[in-house]
């Protein structure tokens, strides 16, 4: 399933760079946790928006700031 254009929320600190942390997504109707990494930290809590995958379950993110209508 392709997650690209997702969003979820970091459930394990991303530390930045090739450092992993672990996200929340929703996918198929439930949700499930990929290993995550990013150019920059982002915290525990934090939404962010799937821009690439990896093998292995890994997923590339950045922070997500929704527009308020």
């Amino acid at each position: 399933m392709d997650v690209i254009g997702s969003t979820g929320v970091v459930v394990l600190a991303i530390g930045g760079g090739e450092s992993l942390g672990e996200v929340e997504l929703s996918v198929g109707g439930g949700t499930e946790r990929y290993l995550a990494r990013s150019a920059e930290p982002v915290a525990l809590d934090a939404t962010v928006l799937v821009v690439g995958v990896l093998p292995g379950r890994i997923v590339d993110v950045e922070r997500w700031v929704p527009l308020a209508f």
